[in-house]
């Protein structure tokens, strides 16, 4: 870990210091509102807010998956589509409502990666499709 000495005059960061965290990603973390328990950067990404799901929820329409809110600095998301519990689309934000998905809910599941791993967020909120 980073040593850090503060300049004469420069306030320390609540929190700080932290027991695994350089100053840097402290500051970082903190800048976005992460307090200063919430950010290993050592840790695969967490997720902070639950992906949504939006569009239009008729045969043939398309729903889009929001990728939510995480802390660890995702590279990368991957998306999973389901109805009723059931896997039916993978890869992309988009879905395109099937003939089959109707009178069933569907919902997103968002998997963010970094270089300390992979999370799963928990499903996106439910749609019922007519």
């Amino acid at each position: 870990m980073e040593t850090y000495r503060f300049r004469e005059g420069e306030p320390e960061p609540e929190g700080w210091p932290h027991p695994t965290q350089s100053r840097a990603d402290f500051i970082k973390a903190r800048a976005h509102g992460a307090t200063a328990d919430d950010v290993d950067p050592l840790a695969p990404p967490q997720n902070k807010d639950v992906p949504y799901v939006g569009g239009t929820a008729t045969v043939g329409g398309t729903l889009n998956c929001t990728m939510g809110n995480w802390t660890g600095e995702p590279t990368g998301y991957a998306y999973r589509w389901q109805s009723d519990g059931a896997d039916v689309g993978t890869g992309s934000a988009d879905y395109v409502v099937a003939a089959t998905d109707a009178g069933h809910v569907v919902v997103c599941i968002v998997t963010a990666t970094n270089a300390h791993g992979s999370t799963a967020a928990p499903p996106s909120n439910a749609v019922t499709i007519p």
